[in-house]
């Protein structure tokens, strides 16, 4: 017990003892302003010593597609900073500063491809200061470059980190929603989609340090410092799906060339779940480059009459109603209106206000009330709301729809579309897509009603927002359900007519047939208007499709449009298209086994990538053996050094798979008809300079295949059309369908 207390005893004198060093040692360096334990005169310093407060930035979040995919990452970047103080000195008491100006500007200019002259001449106008900067050139500079200008030793010369946001599948890769972050203030701010939507969850909480320091930034042993350290920011995963997003951008930029379109744009959605699958338009910016023209998100904030796709609204409001018998007759023939107060009623009269009248002024006489939505007749759907519904019953559901007000997801900006419908004609054109406007958000949800089982759900594209410290999952998306404007039933009713206007041979929509694939669809072309609200006459129209698939069970929808010069057979020309659905059909093994392409389809699968850097390359290529993945292997080594995809990143079966395996040299494979996409991959893992001009498919390279390829190799790669598709006879007028090219209201 003794020997206890006497260890007490001297704990508490040395807990005494050590306070009253520190005591004197305060005293000491405020008092007679000398460091006890160096006994170190502060007296040239204490008037200079200030405290400093540096910010510790927290690392930003990645973003990352459904399957894993890296969208969005920090990459490290550093700023070169001189210092030319002659008072600064090593521990040693070398020089800590730039002393021979001229082979410091030499060494520089040389690395970073800078002017020599230039350089030097900011060096000496510095002379005096204690530091300075060499201009652009010398900012922003990444790692590899950092690691030569080291190598030389120069003193003085030290770098300042720094990061940038860098998007490994640019413009391809939905930077309308992905957005784009930038350096504010030495701190990366989004300024755009998803980055500025969940700009706090993706920063993390900046740290800091808080120091003592002399005039010339030096810390003495001993002296108050404080640290607190920065937590990083969440990750952020997306449900859109990057083989899923390419084949859209793809179609896009097809369209595009093949129609001479001014525009086009377009979604996949997953209908049971509202899962936004991919999102495109075109033209586009590259989220690496900010080579922005137009700051629209055309599926959101851009606002125009849908024409014959909103026909299917008025058909589900009748349906729903009760009142609605599919084979019931009713006259196709111009639809001639007068009026009971605001309300339009059909009139055979000369003496009327006007008359509706189908695309190209066509008429059928008598046909059943199903065929006027699968050979998209105006003067059918005018004839719903006077003696099907009323006209106040018809807005009614659109309202439960969800029309003319946002849609609301997930922070995407939105323009909310507007409707007329005061006077008998508006109410009358409202029901074929005019005198109305929406945006394609406003679609995909009111069409999910009936493509689903009636029940409305929100689109939305994050899918879930992680810790990756803890994988604690701090936000996780789900699917919500925002109404339900018809019954189930009246869904499945609508189905079977959408499905008809595929598959009869007068629907609108017949060239959108894929083989093995029963796939449902309305189509849709509207005159645009011009900056005085009036049509263009002989102007730009739009021509779109929602169409949905397989027609038994279902599971993704499709919107697609593009704006181009009015052309009556705008829906034979559906290439584009049927290679999109085909894509999403093939990737989630839905198309018909029964169908010719029942062996491509049982090889489609999801794989996940293995860690195959740092192994031999027989190693990685028995691991791959198999796998239907397309291996490409660049350079001569016997170990693969790097890999794209990374590790754990979800692929689907005939994906290219590259293994790098010499960072210096490798000989150029044939990348012809590849995709931007795959080109871009390719410039991502080797780092050799690449020149890409035009869109399509790759139809030229300026290193031939075989050739070796080095490090200050520059590849330059044009794209092209893709063969042009078979061009479908165009028929006789007494054949053609009529479709909502032009519709017409004489007055």
């Amino acid at each position: 017990m003794k020997s206890r207390n006497g260890l007490l005893r001297f704990i508490a004198l040395a807990a005494v003892a050590a306070a009253l060093i520190m005591a004197i040692n305060v005293v000491m360096v405020a008092v007679f302003k000398l460091h006890v334990r160096s006994l170190t005169s502060l007296e040239p310093y204490v008037d200079s010593v200030n405290y400093v407060r540096e910010t510790i930035y927290a690392n930003r979040g990645n973003i990352y597609d459904a399957n894993g995919m890296t969208i969005a990452q920090d990459e490290s970047t550093y700023s070169i900073i001189c210092y030319l103080s002659k008072s600064r000195l090593n521990a040693d008491g070398t020089p800590a500063y730039v002393e021979d100006k001229e082979y410091t500007a030499r060494v520089l200019a040389s690395i970073l491809d800078g002017d020599e002259s230039e350089i030097y001449a900011i060096l000496v106008a510095a002379d005096g200061r204690y530091q300075t900067e060499i201009g652009t050139v010398g900012r922003l500079i990444d790692e590899d470059t950092k690691l030569k200008i080291e190598e030389y030793g120069l003193p003085g010369v030290e770098f300042v980190a720094s990061s940038k946001r860098y998007y490994p599948l640019g413009d391809y890769f939905s930077p309308y929603l992905v957005g784009f972050a930038q350096d504010d203030g030495g701190k990366l701010v989004g300024k755009m989609g998803v980055e500025q939507y969940l700009n706090d969850e993706l920063s993390g909480i900046d740290g800091y340090r808080t120091y003592q320091a002399d005039k010339d930034g030096y810390v003495l042993e001993g002296m108050s410092e404080e640290v607190v350290e920065a937590v990083d920011g969440y990750d952020v995963y997306l449900t859109l799906d990057n083989v899923i997003q390419d084949a859209l951008q793809t179609s896009l930029e097809e369209t595009m060339q093949e129609r001479g379109a001014a525009r086009a744009w377009g979604a996949v959605v997953e209908i049971k779940t509202g899962k936004i699958l991919a999102w495109g338009q075109t033209p586009s910016f590259d989220n690496n480059k900010l080579d922005i023209k137009d700051y629209n998100n055309f599926g959101s904030q851009t606002l125009y009459e849908p024409g014959s796709v909103f026909k299917s609204f008025a058909y589900a409001a009748a349906m729903d109603s009760g009142n609605y018998d599919g084979t019931r007759l009713v006259d196709s023939d111009n639809f001639c209106y007068t009026s009971i107060g605001t309300d339009p009623v059909r009139t055979y009269s000369d003496n009327n206000y006007g008359c509706i009248t189908n695309s190209e002024n066509k008429t059928y006489g008598m046909v059943e009330y199903d065929y006027g939505l699968i050979m998209s007749l105006n003067t059918v759907t005018s004839s719903i709301i006077t003696d099907l519904i009323t006209p106040a019953e018809y807005l009614d559901y659109l309202d439960a729809f969800g029309f003319f007000k946002a849609v609301d997801t997930d922070g995407i900006l939105e323009n909310v579309g507007t409707i007329q419908f005061e006077q008998p004609v508006e109410k009358l054109t409202t029901t074929y897509g005019h005198g109305l406007t929406v945006n394609m958000l406003e679609l995909l949800q009111a069409y999910s009603a009936i493509f689903g089982n009636g029940e409305m759900i929100k689109p939305y594209y994050i899918d879930k927002i992680v810790d990756s410290d803890t994988g604690n999952i701090i936000y996780q998306g789900q699917r919500e359900v925002v109404g339900e404007p018809i019954s189930e039933d009246t869904a499945k009713r609508m189905q079977d007519l959408l499905r008809r206007v595929v598959a009869d041979e007068s629907g609108t929509a017949r060239y959108y047939e894929v083989e093995g694939l029963n796939v449902m669809a309305k189509t849709g072309t509207s005159q645009l208007l011009d900056d005085y609200g009036e049509y263009e006459e002989g102007g730009n129209v739009l021509s779109s499709v929602m169409l949905a698939f397989p027609y038994e069970d279902p599971q993704y929808m499709i919107y697609y449009a593009y704006q181009s010069g009015y052309d009556y057979n705008s829906h034979y020309y559906t290439e584009p298209v049927i290679e999109l659905i085909n894509k999403v059909a093939l990737l989630e093994n839905i198309q018909d086994t029964t169908s010719a392409n029942e062996t491509e389809v049982q090889d489609v699968k999801k794989i996940e990538m293995t860690d195959l850097s740092g192994h031999t390359l027989e190693y990685a290529q028995s691991k791959l053996e198999g796998s239907s993945l397309k291996v490409i292997v660049l350079g001569d080594g016997k170990d693969v050094i790097a890999q794209y995809p990374k590790a754990g990143t979800v692929i689907y079966s005939g994906s290219k798979v590259y293994l790098l395996c010499n960072k210096d040299s490798f000989a150029m494979p044939d990348i012809s008809g590849w995709s931007r996409k795959e080109v871009t991959e390719l410039w991502s893992l080797t780092d050799v300079a690449f020149t890409l001009n035009g869109y399509g498919i790759v139809t030229s390279q300026s290193i031939a295949p075989g050739e070796m390829v080095y490090k200050d190799s520059v590849i330059e790669v044009t794209f092209g059309d893709i063969a042009d598709p078979n061009p479908k006879p165009e028929t006789s007028e007494a054949e053609q369908s009529p479709e909502n090219s032009e519709e017409v209201i004489e007055s």
